[in-house]
């Protein structure tokens, strides 16, 4: 999901700078490192991360994986536009492991067109959509974003919806602080997702 959207950044900003579209290229790159970046993946994994005992050490390095060679691909975006700070974070994270002298003198990314998966991003898509729409739920109740769920029933709608909240069920359980997590391939009640309004679901607390 977040590989796929990386790539249409890197295609998209790319394009931008070649046609001196400068601002164009800046706000893809924001754009997608505040709100998808930060407020979505890292939201979405930051318990696998720290919590291994629960999710195991492969999941765990998944999403350091993807974090790294994210980071990596964003600072080279940012890098004519903010050259001092990229480097100082190329210096810190990458200069060993990727051999250059600079980050100014790495080459441009090109967009790996293989790693655009449109399926992976529907799912994907339906998950964050998901973790977004319980996080305002607590809000609304003015419950804090870590108030454990006793019971999360998700009714997804349909088997499709079913099959991508099964794939992104450790992230739903981690990120809305949920004991049990029941996803149902049917229509229900509940509250219903803005993005997909065949999704709804119901949060005991």
């Amino acid at each position: 999901w977040l590989l796929s959207k990386l790539e249409k950044v890197t295609e998209k900003a790319g394009r931008a700078l070649e046609n001196y579209q400068f601002n164009i290229a800046i706000e893809e790159v924001r754009g997608f490192t505040w709100h998808v970046f930060c407020d979505e993946y890292i939201e979405a994994v930051k318990d696998r991360l720290y919590r291994k005992e629960i999710y195991g050490e492969e999941k765990r390095k998944a999403a350091q994986y993807t974090l790294y060679n994210a980071i990596y691909r964003i600072i080279q975006l940012l890098a004519p536009f903010t050259p001092h700070i990229t480097e100082e974070i190329y210096q810190t994270m990458y200069a060993e492991d990727k051999g250059y002298k600079s980050i100014h003198v790495s080459p441009w990314p090109s967009p790996n067109k293989e790693l655009i998966d449109e399926e992976a991003e529907a799912r994907g898509n339906k998950v964050i959509a998901l973790i977004a729409e319980v996080r305002r739920d607590k809000a609304r109740r003015r419950l804090p974003l870590n108030t454990e769920i006793k019971r999360l029933t998700i009714y997804a709608g349909n088997e499709e919806n079913a099959e991508s909240f099964t794939l992104g069920k450790d992230d739903i359980t981690g990120a809305c602080r949920a004991k049990e997590v029941e996803i149902i391939p049917s229509d229900g009640e509940g509250v219903t997702l803005e993005e997909f309004p065949e999704i709804k679901f119901k949060a005991e607390y």
